[in-house]
């Protein structure tokens, strides 16, 4: 698909494609860009984690810990998935469409995405002490990687350009930070976390170029970044490492 900007204009006069030389932030550390990132760490981490765990197990003898655990990580996920896509078909379509033509591309992949999620949701809920389940597990998470890659390209390369020419910086921003802040906490963590597991370069670069006051780190980030590493990455690193995650404790 062309991302010739006056090719999908609504009204050229009215709304001119002439704002992408506005934009100081790189096209690759623009926040949707970001968001993506994390949802392609998060997804492919489990995969390859999961890879692990089965090549460690026998047949019929997947603990009931590994299930529980892939239980929780995946309720977690589409938590996450979910609110992303929300934010695109309820804050992004509608405010571009004013401005340029949505491609029709990217609803058909959301349907997509929303068919093979199901998929996934139907293995894991069949997940079982065979080795079996677990693989088709893997399987389907990978043709649901397979597609959400695809919906990002799309994006990537069609929406995100077409969105810088005809908004300036001043206009967005506002509206990706309201997004952001009313996202799970765990998708911020999400996004910080794939940036740099420490949160370093999200410091150095998401914040220093977006002018946030380093004291918001402690206030808005830090937290967040890591309840990230408590709920989602610590279940990845149990399924990885075949070692059952620590409980919680009843005090805390």
């Amino acid at each position: 698909m062309t991302t010739e900007p006056k090719e999908h204009a609504v009204d050229t006069v009215k709304y001119p494609a002439d704002k992408a030389s506005k934009w100081e932030i790189p096209l690759e550390s623009d926040q949707w860009i970001l968001s993506h990132n994390a949802l392609r760490c998060e997804i492919n981490s489990m995969i390859q984690a999961l890879g692990t765990f089965i090549g460690r197990i026998d047949d019929d003898n997947v603990p009931q810990w590994a299930i529980n655990t892939i239980k929780e990580w995946w309720i977690s996920h589409v938590a996450h998935a979910t609110d992303h896509c929300k934010s695109e078909e309820t804050v992004y379509k509608p405010m571009f469409s004013e401005r340029f033509k949505w491609p029709a591309e990217i609803d058909q992949l959301h349907d997509a995405l929303d068919s093979v999620k199901d998929k996934v949701q139907t293995a894991i809920d069949r997940l079982s002490a065979e080795k079996s389940t677990l693989v088709t597990v893997r399987d389907s998470l990978s043709t649901y990687e397979e597609t959400m890659l695809k919906h990002f390209e799309v994006e990537e390369t069609t929406a995100l350009p077409l969105m810088r020419a005809y908004f300036t910086p001043e206009e967005i921003s506002p509206v990706q930070r309201k997004i952001l802040e009313d996202a799970p906490d765990n998708a911020m963590g999400a996004l910080i976390f794939a940036m740099s597991p420490d949160g370093a370069k999200f410091r150095s670069d998401f914040m220093t170029v977006r002018s946030i006051p380093s004291f918001v780190w402690y206030l808005a980030f830090k937290g967040r970044l890591a309840s990230y590493k408590k709920d989602v990455v610590a279940k990845v690193e149990a399924i990885e490492s075949g070692k059952e995650p620590a409980k919680k404790s009843g005090w805390f």
